[in-house]
């Protein structure tokens, strides 16, 4: 029962627009860098596509030469 909630539950954030939007714009690339808490507001900068849920950013998705280019630039 837990396990088909948790799988409702992934896959309705699967579906959110903000995350459709975050798959469209990314890099592809399946690795992340902690970046300490900058304030940001979700949506698509010149940096990248962002979803921030709490208003910090914490987590962006590394460049495919392992590098992190600007955070939250508008």
């Amino acid at each position: 029962m837990v396990v088909a909630l948790v799988i409702l539950v992934a896959f309705g954030i699967y579906q959110t627009d903000s995350v459709q939007e975050f798959r469209a714009n990314s890099n592809h690339n399946p690795v992340y860098k902690i970046v300490r808490g900058v304030p940001c507001d979700s949506g698509l900068k010149s940096s990248g596509y962002s979803v921030v849920p709490t208003g910090k950013l914490y987590l962006k998705q590394a460049n495919r030469d392992g590098t992190v280019g600007n955070i939250c630039r508008p």
